[in-house]
């Protein structure tokens, strides 16, 4: 019989996310007691944090706690708070979760990426590449939740089918352990249906490419994400800050210049990925062998991988009439994204009086017509041959019952309380107390440095909370600090925006990660590994960017106008 002692323990770990809902608000009530303003801001992030971390409940419900904490200590009034959560930067990532959930419901993604995957070849360093690359130009657009959720079938489908006749032991349903042949093509026959992928089944060098595979899925849905200002929660609190610290201020942010300065990087970032997941799961031989010849064994291998992503591909058929309009549409609404305001040429924004329009209508714009147009041919009399049945009304590209089910509500929740924190981290003078504390530490370091040891920390914060919590406490404080040293806005806080897309390290540091992780191709011990290389990787390409091709872009080396209109933080 259990003592006492073992009951209470087993019911402590069973009840811990309710005790902690209670024990965390009241370990940290000293901060809302006596520490002011700032204090009270101070707490309502961390009781935040430690309710994400052990998720008391679900995270989109976290997210709403603002709307009734920062009101209550007197930190933002609920008006304020409120409009954190459906403002501008929220409605444009509601655009581009729209063009999301269109791309999927037609499919458009599966054919493109393994359009791409016939081209890029079938050796196993080329397959990774060609992930890498569908999977961050997918991210681009779209978040990173909704890229890893997107991609990572299309990945284990492509492994189950390429690995299918090398799990070993394996019985299917027929009892005789054979696999079923759908197609011979080019002697290479095909199985009609994949067998359940059980890396344990496999060769260290096939289990090895599985992981790496997988891992490409999720760090490319996080990598591609830092390449435009609207695809990621960070990137859209910068956009809302900047424009709170300068309100109608020229800054020379804009859809275009973020790209312009962001995807030199990203490319990079892209390399360091592919050549850290194969270095830690290949080793180093594979990484020599890419420059070697192909042996007889490795050649009839790339052919059944080859002919195997070739019948599926074929499988998908001719393009359809939903894909083509919603390819339309997606290169409609990425072209006004980036013409809007190009900053080097006049964009279609100056057509309006200042500030009337920005890139959220036009995104709102494209989901509108997503809503209206046919995802069938119109079924008009003159297209058909059978002219005296009545006509039919097509449902539209994207309806509202798919959004119903699919449309991520949570995403708009978190970004709100993002956008809410990172005000009252502003407001309630938090960031201030964060300024000159990292000043008195920091004094007398050149500025480069002072960057690096930004990023580092905000990295390693965000392995631990949401990027978008972590971003909304960050990036203020970061302008803040550029305005005390008196150095160009952007020199700290673009790397405080991308740095929380590093979240490479843990499952639940970010949905992609646990979403890859979920398929059960790796351990935590094996993700965290490599996401420690490719963290030190990433930082040092973009404190390398920041002050090269960065600081050119935006002639970094001033302290612009704008910023001296707008000083909002005190001296220390």
């Amino acid at each position: 019989r259990p003592s006492t002692v073992s009951l209470l323990i087993r019911d402590a770990r069973t009840f811990f996310p309710t005790i902690w809902l209670f024990v965390a608000p009241t370990i940290l009530s000293p901060l809302a007691i006596w520490g002011g303003e700032a204090g009270r801001c101070a707490f309502v992030i961390l009781v935040m944090s430690c309710f994400w971390v052990v998720e008391v409940v679900p995270l989109p419900v976290i997210a709403l706690l603002p709307l009734v904490l920062l009101p209550l200590l007197s930190v933002l009034s609920v008006k304020t708070v409120a409009a954190s959560y459906l403002n501008d930067t929220n409605i444009m990532m509601m655009g581009s979760m729209f063009l999301a959930l269109a791309v999927e419901e037609s499919n458009l993604h599966k054919r493109i990426a393994l359009r791409l995957m016939t081209f890029v070849g079938a050796k196993p360093h080329m397959l990774m590449a060609g992930f890498m690359i569908i999977t961050s130009f997918i991210s681009l657009w779209i978040s990173d939740t909704a890229t890893a959720a997107l991609m990572c079938p299309i990945a284990m489908a492509l492994l189950e089918s390429v690995m299918a006749h090398k799990q070993r032991h394996y019985k299917d349903g027929y009892g005789d352990g054979l696999h079923r042949v759908e197609s011979v093509i080019g002697g290479v026959s095909i199985p009609s249906e994949a067998r359940p992928l059980d890396t344990s089944l496999l060769s260290p060098r096939d289990r090895g490419i599985c992981k790496c595979i997988m891992l490409i899925v999720s760090h490319a849905s996080l990598i591609g994400g830092t390449g435009t200002i609207n695809s990621t929660g960070p990137n859209l609190i910068f956009r809302s800050t900047i424009e709170q610290f300068y309100p109608g201020e020229d800054t020379q942010i804009s859809y275009f210049s973020w790209m312009l300065f962001a995807i030199p990087p990203m490319v990079l970032y892209m390399f360091s990925s592919w050549f850290i997941v194969q270095l830690q799961f290949l080793g180093i031989g594979h990484i020599i062998s890419i420059f070697k010849k192909s042996s007889e064994e490795d050649r009839k291998e790339e052919e059944y991988v080859k002919k195997t992503v070739q019948l599926t591909y074929e499988n998908l058929g001719p393009m359809t009439w939903a894909e083509k309009w919603t390819l339309g549409f997606f290169v409609a609404l990425v072209s006004l994204w980036m013409t809007s305001d190009p900053k080097v040429i006049p964009g279609w924004v100056d057509i309006f009086p200042r500030n009337m329009v920005s890139d959220s209508c036009a995104g709102i714009l494209i989901a509108f017509l997503f809503f209206a147009f046919p995802r069938e041919c119109p079924d008009f009399f003159f297209f058909r041959e059978d002219r005296e049945r009545p006509s039919v009304r097509r449902s539209g590209l994207l309806t509202w019952e798919a959004v119903r089910r699919k449309f991520s509500w949570s995403v708009i929740l978190l970004l709100g309380a993002g956008i809410a924190i990172s005000a009252s981290v502003k407001e309630s003078g938090l960031s201030q107390i964060f300024v000159c504390w990292l000043m008195d530490r920091f004094n007398g370091m050149p500025h480069f440095l002072i960057q690096i040891l930004l990023s580092i920390i905000v990295v390693a914060a965000t392995e631990f909370s949401t990027n978008t919590a972590t971003g909304s406490v960050f990036i203020p404080i970061a302008f803040s600090m550029a305005e005390e040293l008196k150095v160009h806005p952007l020199f700290f806080s673009i790397p405080a925006a991308i740095g929380p897309s590093f979240s490479f390290m843990l499952p639940m540091a970010t949905p992609p990660n646990a979403i890859v992780y979920e398929t059960k191709t790796m351990t935590m011990w094996e993700m965290a590994s490599c996401g420690v290389l490719l963290n030190i990787a990433c930082v040092t390409i973009t404190v390398l960017n920041m002050n090269t091709w960065t600081w050119f872009i935006f002639d970094m080396g001033t302290y612009p106008e704008y910023a001296t209109r707008h000083n909002n933080t005190l001296p220390c």
